[in-house]
C-alpha cells in the first residue's frame, strides 16, 4: 500500500469536509493556492513539513493526512492496540526488516557453528527475533503477508484482501488485549507478564 499517492485526496476530503477554500488553507501554510491544488491532485507529494502545515491549517492529525483513516495509521490516536502492532508489524515486513521462518533452527548446534564463522546454515534462517506477546497471530500475520506477496496477482482486489488480513490480525490481538485486562492479578502473573 503506498499511502503517499493517496495524500493529496485526503487533504482535499478533509478541506471540503470542513467547508475550506484552498486559499484560506495555503494561506494558513504560507504558500500558494496553486501549490495546495498540486499536492490535492497528485502532482506533488507534500515532504513531511510541509504536510504538518497542511495538518495543522485543517486542525487534524498527520496520520489522518497520510493515511486517510487514523485507524490505518502506523501511530493513531485512537485506542486501538492491535492495529498499531499489525501496522508495525506490516511496516516492518513491507520494508523487509522483518520476516518469519517456519523452519527457524535455534540449536546449540547452529550457534556452534555460527561462532565457528560457518554461517551458511544460520544465514538460511536469518537472525533470531523474541516476540514477548501475541506470538502466534504475529506469525500468522507475517506468514499470511508472505503468501499476500506471491499471490497478490491472483486477487481481484489486492488491496482489500491485505486489508482484510490486517483487520482480521488486528481483531485477534485486541482480544488477546482484552483477556489479559480481564483476567485477576494473580492470573496475570501466572500468565507471565
Amino acid at each position: 500500500m503506498n499511502y503517499e499517492e493517496h495524500i493529496g485526496e485526503n487533504i482535499k476530503s478533509v478541506r471540503l469536509a470542513q467547508g475550506l477554500s484552498q486559499q484560506a488553507v495555503a494561506d494558513s501554510c504560507g504558500f500558494s493556492n496553486t501549490i495546495l491544488s498540486q499536492y490535492e491532485n497528485g502532482k506533488k507529494i507534500p515532504n513531511l513539513v510541509t504536510t504538518a502545515k497542511i495538518a495543522k491549517a485543517l486542525n487534524v492529525s498527520i496520520d489522518r493526512l497520510y493515511y486517510g483513516d487514523e485507524n490505518n495509521a502506523f501511530i493513531t490516536m485512537q485506542s486501538d492496540d492491535g492495529r498499531k502492532i499489525v501496522n508495525s508489524i506490516y511496516l516492518l515486513w513491507s520494508k523487509g526488516v522483518i520476516n518469519y521462518n517456519e523452519n527457524y533452527n535455534s540449536s546449540y548446534e547452529a550457534m556452534m557453528l555460527s561462532s565457528y564463522g560457518i554461517d551458511d546454515q544460520i544465514n538460511k534462517n536469518g537472525l533470531y527475533l523474541e516476540i514477548k506477546k501475541h506470538q502466534e497471530p504475529i506469525k500468522r500475520l507475517i506468514k499470511q503477508l508472505n503468501e499476500f506477496k506471491e499471490r497478490k496477482d491472483t486477487y481481484k482486489t489486492p488491496d482489500k484482501f491485505l486489508e482484510m488480513i490486517l483487520d482480521s490480525v488486528a481483531s485477534e490481538i485486541n482480544k488477546e488485549i482484552q483477556n489479559y485486562k480481564n483476567m485477576s492479578k494473580k492470573d496475570r502473573f501466572l500468565y507471565g507478564r
